[in-house]
């Protein structure tokens, strides 16, 4: 038995909380997770900052308590001697930086479901913040197939931007939403966020530049069989609705605080905006609330912070955040 700290939670949040800590690279591996009749107990990493905890579950009780190791079984790491950095997007993975052939061997040899290997050979660059890849092992494509919570979505990862660590935010998002919302996606990708509002919601509109995106996003429409949805090729800004919407998604966290005085123009009062932004560790609210709110005030709207929570890792010392931001009021109803 190892001695380890812990997230504790009823048993009817184990799985959400899960989700969650995996996403945000907390959850420590290798512990088996403990359950009891009431609680389930979830060991988080060693020497975790309890701040970056608390944004991440937070009002969990943390404790600690013994745990069992994992049954053992061949790794990656026991193949190769470490643990190579990639993420699984259906049956390809993608590994965080260049490697040779041995490791996507490797990771297929484990992975079995994984057909295809790749390398990126550029970050995310351009105007549609793709990246370009070249295939280390398996079959030569960048397409594929990727589930989540029931949904199907179709991509080209050499094409769109996609990530799988977005799992339990888009439900989180999804479940808020109520049938009478009109819903603007401002960057909608393939479709993600909007495929699963759209069963929720009254209508939604999923807005994006990148042609390619769109294409697949039409095809995942239909794909999921939602009809109350519009997929439009357009550059947010220009966006224009037929009525004020209830609720808009901003998830292009590098450059969405360029665009929020769009999303002010396009949310009602009232409504709801979620807002994601790359925050630093030892910075990861403290300046970015005041920057929305200052940018708030100078478009003539009233906000309050609903919720601000980490969503995950994005790289050392880094975090993508979430704020859901309410429209209390604007300028032309107050006079």
């Amino acid at each position: 038995m190892i001695k380890n700290r812990c997230v504790v939670v009823p048993r009817a949040e184990g799985e959400t909380t899960r989700r969650t800590l995996v996403e945000a690279g907390l959850l420590a591996t290798g512990l088996k997770i403990r359950a009891d009749d009431e609680r389930v107990y979830l060991p988080v990493v060693p020497d975790l900052d309890d701040r970056i905890l608390a944004q991440v579950a937070p009002g969990r009780q943390v404790a600690e308590c013994e745990f069992e190791e994992s049954e053992r079984r061949k790794t990656i790491e026991d193949l190769l001697g470490f643990e190579p950095s990639f993420e699984i997007i259906g049956d390809i993975a993608v590994t965080v930086e260049d490697y040779d052939r041995k490791v996507g061997e490797a990771i297929m040899a484990v992975h079995t479901h994984v057909k295809t290997v790749l390398v990126p050979v550029t970050g995310v660059t351009g105007e549609f913040r793709v990246r370009e890849f070249r295939v280390l092992c398996g079959e030569e494509r960048t397409t594929t197939t990727y589930r989540e919570h029931g949904f199907v979505f179709e991509m080209d990862l050499a094409k769109v931007y996609f990530s799988p660590r977005l799992s339990t935010e888009r439900k989180r998002v999804a479940d808020q939403v109520t049938d009478m919302e009109l819903v603007v996606d401002m960057f909608a990708g393939v479709g993600p966020f909007a495929i699963p509002v759209a069963k929720r919601a009254l209508y939604v509109v999923a807005v994006d530049k990148n042609p390619a995106a769109v294409e697949y996003l039409q095809k995942n429409i239909q794909l999921n069989h939602v009809k109350n949805i519009e997929a439009v090729c357009m550059d947010a800004r220009e966006v224009q609705l037929q009525q004020p919407a209830d609720r808009a998604i901003m998830n292009l966290p590098h450059t969405a605080f360029d665009f929020l005085d769009k999303a002010f123009e396009l949310v009602r009062s009232g409504g709801v905006i979620h807002y994601y932004d790359i925050r630093p560790e030892n910075e990861i609210f403290e300046g970015i609330v005041g920057k929305v709110k200052a940018r708030a005030s100078e478009c003539g709207v009233l906000i309050e912070v609903l919720n601000k929570r980490i969503v995950r890792s994005y790289s050392p010392h880094e975090y993508n955040i979430v704020l859901d931001i309410r429209i209390t009021g604007k300028k032309g109803e107050l006079d």
